[in-house]
């Protein structure tokens, strides 16, 4: 209980500062448009990650979440209720942002599975505000980013940085979510967004594997079960605050730096 008032803490202190910095710059009526209205053709750089600051993101978030009505246990989605009755909220706002309240199901917490939750396009989406892509990005951002860990830490190429970590006196005793730590904080390219994870995963209490002193032998199954399981926490669980830390300022609209193939190449150096 104390670990997951700790991460609700530090999601809120990041919303009060996102607040204040926000409160200290007005945002100007031409870079909201900008974000409702990307130019065309698409900058450089789209999704624009400032537009999750711009459209005030963690505010419309977080109503999305209190306000969308769940369906109770008798109910379907024939009736006056949005989510379905224990659909975590990530799929439930991705379900809605594709099909409206259609019972498609969008499946976006299969880590081993990243191509089962599709892409958000403008256009190709539900018509609605701006900000319904936004979210719904960063939410397959989320999976993208957490699969390429999961890729690239259970396969074949990983086992040499492991074993180093597994055999070195000062760290062959960590637990597997210190040596998923050690292994993101010394592979990561993009700097912030993975400072952000591994503080999720030091303060995580999704999964009881976590503790367990990692062997050669299980190393590997149990990072990948870890993530996994903080995938399927984070898709769920949306009062832990990890999504909005993860989020912020826009990192999961963009997270094009950590690839398969980029990542593998990193960790091949080994």
């Amino acid at each position: 209980m104390l670990l997951l008032a700790q991460r609700f803490l530090l999601a809120l202190l990041v919303g009060i500062n996102v607040s204040n910095a926000a409160w200290r710059r007005p945002i100007s009526q031409k870079a909201i448009e900008a974000c409702r209205n990307p130019v065309t053709p698409r900058p450089a750089i789209f999704p624009d990650p400032t537009c999750w600051e711009t459209l005030q993101m963690p505010a419309w978030m977080s109503n999305w979440n209190t306000t969308t009505t769940v369906c109770g246990q008798s109910q379907d989605l024939l009736t006056p209720c949005q989510c379905m009755y224990e659909e975590p909220w990530a799929a439930c706002f991705m379900r809605l942002t594709f099909e409206g309240n259609r019972t498609a199901n969008y499946e976006c917490t299969n880590i081993s599975a990243p191509q089962d939750c599709f892409e958000p396009y403008p256009g190709h989406i539900v018509p609605g505000p701006a900000e319904i892509y936004y979210g719904a990005h960063s939410i397959w951002g989320l999976v993208q980013y957490l699969s390429t860990w999961y890729t690239v830490l259970t396969s074949q190429v990983a086992m040499p940085a492991i074993t180093a970590q597994l055999t070195n006196p000062t760290t062959s005793s960590a637990t597997v979510n210190a040596l998923l730590s050690t292994l993101i904080h010394t592979y990561a390219i993009d700097a912030a967004l993975s400072s952000s994870l591994n503080t999720v995963i030091m303060t995580s209490s999704v999964d009881t594997s976590q503790y367990v002193v990692p062997t050669l032998q299980n190393a590997q199954e149990l990072l990948g079960d870890l993530l996994k399981a903080m995938l399927e926490s984070i898709t769920s669980e949306w009062t832990s605050g990890d999504f909005m830390l993860l989020a912020t300022s826009g990192m999961l609209l963009n997270v094009t730096g950590e690839t398969p193939q980029t990542l593998t190449a990193r960790i091949s150096l080994q």
